[in-house]
């Protein structure tokens, strides 16, 4: 401890967390300044912090840093024992400790695992990589049971003899996919803790935290197979405790940037208590052991569709060509920096990102898209918790929903319904110019309230794809391409050039293909399609391009 008795105190000073204080003190008669350091007593303590903890720790990094790295620490402990006892048993595999085994079977074997392992580990990044962040928890937890899957695969390869290779190979693939999907799912779990832009050190004490604890487990691994041998009953247990230190760790993690889990969580909420739900309250109740997907979906259960974000329009538009219906859509939409359409068939909306849309711009659609996909069943009053459930009933939302129900100025009766489909109304575009004057004032409070209780929504981690709408308006011109056409591929030097399939609606019939010039629009004057697919010419800023034979040909 320190004692001064007597002088003026110029500084003080704290050293970050250690909370190590330091005087400048002038003593009475002096001209001097004298320092005064406190004893120091916790060296030790000291020492570890600044060994294994991020500086300035507990204030450079997130609240629940302690707590992950706690079970973090104690997972990687078990992982290491487990790893090591199968490690004794891929080395018998092999041929260690076999006189009739050959070094080069040996290198063959550990070639063709680790060429295997290769392949799995760039496959599982292209097929899986994009999903890594929006899901880090899940994979986290996956990551960890796969690698226990692994393991249990090799300590039982004794009973494989015959198949050694090709059990080894399994094992590497499932390992690989393990260092892929951990090692981006760690990052992810550091950049959330590193709140002080202090992510390098923050990643390299993890690292020192994990080296000295597999140093430790490797010792305590070795005391077990010296006195035990291949203990099966250490091997199960390690395991067990493996994966409960694994999923306590990923439910302490409390992440408060929104994925589509969380944020249909707050949706959720907020539609039925209107309130936003905080970050803490909303991590402990996402799913992170089994996700439901396909119709059991979560934007499904609470929305009746699935919302996919940045596709492109292709699709969509084979599905229904028709111009007009994707030029009154582009009006209902021409503030917005989205675009949503919907698809009764397959039950999904889609979400169509402008190029100049921002975080906020995404997260905004898809608060839309889920209000949407409640309206349209609610006009085709297919049931949902959200206006069905008693306790929701006289909520603000319900009540709309309801209201739109009753309406006939909401609905349009769909032709040719499929047998299987529920839906027998689609929304009027009346309905959707009104339910997007609700969803711009509401997102007002909505995203204020996010920010309030601690939500990042200037990033977020919801699935995009990478297609957009520009912005740039573009006209199409009929040229002449010469009298040759190939049916089927036509190749044009200049890149502005397009070719298009002409449709007879009489005959329905596929005419001739026809090339069109694509160059910006300079003319004023612009075209439109009404319901019934006849041509007005109208001229305003807002009015969508050109229209040639039923098709629209423009990027906007």
């Amino acid at each position: 401890m320190f004692t001064i008795h007597e002088g003026e105190v110029i500084y003080k000073e704290i050293y970050g967390s250690l909370r190590k204080q330091r005087f400048y003190v002038k003593p009475p008669e002096q001209s001097n300044v004298v320092v005064v350091d406190e004893e120091k007593f916790n060296d030790f303590a000291n020492l570890f912090t600044r060994v294994f903890l991020p500086q300035g720790y507990p204030y450079s990094v997130s609240r629940d840093y302690s707590n992950y790295q706690i079970w973090d620490t104690a997972q990687a402990f078990c992982s290491t024992i487990t790893g090591i006892l199968a490690t004794q048993e891929v080395l018998r595999g092999v041929g260690v400790g076999d006189t009739t085994a050959t070094p080069l079977a040996a290198t063959v074997t550990w070639v063709l695992k680790d060429g295997c392992g290769h392949l799995g580990k760039i496959y599982f990044a292209y097929t899986h990589g994009t999903h890594l962040d929006a899901y880090s928890k899940k994979w986290r937890l996956y990551a960890d049971v796969l690698n226990d899957a692994a393991m249990c695969i090799e300590i039982a390869l004794p009973a494989f003899k015959n198949y050694t290779t090709a059990v080894l190979c399994v094992s590497t693939v499932m390992k690989a996919i393990v260092g892929v999907a951990g090692g981006a799912t760690r990052a992810a779990m550091t950049q959330h803790h590193a709140i002080r832009s202090n992510l390098a050190d923050v990643s390299a004490k993890d690292s020192a935290q994990e080296t000295a604890v597999n140093l430790i487990a490797s010792l305590t691994a070795l005391t077990i197979i010296t006195i035990f041998g291949s203990s099966l009953t250490v091997f199960t247990t390690m395991m067990i405790f493996h994966i409960i230190f694994n999923y306590m760790a990923v439910r302490s993690v409390c992440l408060r940037t929104l994925n589509e889990p969380r944020f249909l969580q707050i949706i959720d909420t907020y539609l039925k208590e209107e309130i936003i739900a905080k970050p803490c309250t909303v991590n402990r109740n996402e799913p992170v052991v089994f996700l439901p997907i396909g119709p059991n979906s979560l934007d499904r259960q609470l929305c009746g569709f699935q919302i996919k974000i940045g596709h492109s329009m292709k699709k969509l538009v084979d599905k229904n060509p028709k111009a007009y219906f994707m030029i009154n859509v582009k009006g209902v939409y021409k503030h917005n920096d989205y675009i949503l359409v919907h698809c009764l068939e397959t039950r999904k909306i889609y979400i169509y990102p402008r190029d100049s849309a921002s975080s906020d711009s995404i997260l905004c659609a898809y608060f839309h898209a889920v209000l949407y996909g409640i309206v349209i069943c609610a006009i085709n009053d297919i049931p949902l918790n959200i206006y069905k459930d008693p306790a929701n009933i006289l909520k603000p939302f319900p009540v709309i929903c309801e209201t739109l129900h009753q309406a006939e100025w909401s609905k349009v009766t769909v032709e040719n319904v499929p047998l299987h489909s529920k839906f027998n109304y689609e929304p009027s575009f009346e309905v959707m110019e009104f339910l997007n004057k609700i969803v711009q004032r509401e997102w007002v409070k909505v995203r204020v309230g996010l920010q309030k209780v601690g939500w990042e929504v200037n990033k977020n981690l919801l699935v995009v794809d990478e297609w957009r709408i520009c912005t740039a308006r573009l006209v199409a011109t009929q040229i002449s391409v010469g009298e040759k056409i190939i049916p089927e591929v036509v190749a044009h030097t200049a890149p502005n050039i397009r070719t298009f399939n002409q449709h007879d609606e009489v005959t329905d019939k596929q005419d001739k293909l026809k090339a069109y010039l694509i160059e910006p629009d300079t003319d004023n004057s612009e075209s439109n399609i009404d319901d019934t697919g006849s041509s007005k010419a109208k001229r305003e800023q807002d009015s969508p391009p050109r229209v040639y034979n039923d098709q629209v040909l423009s990027n906007n």
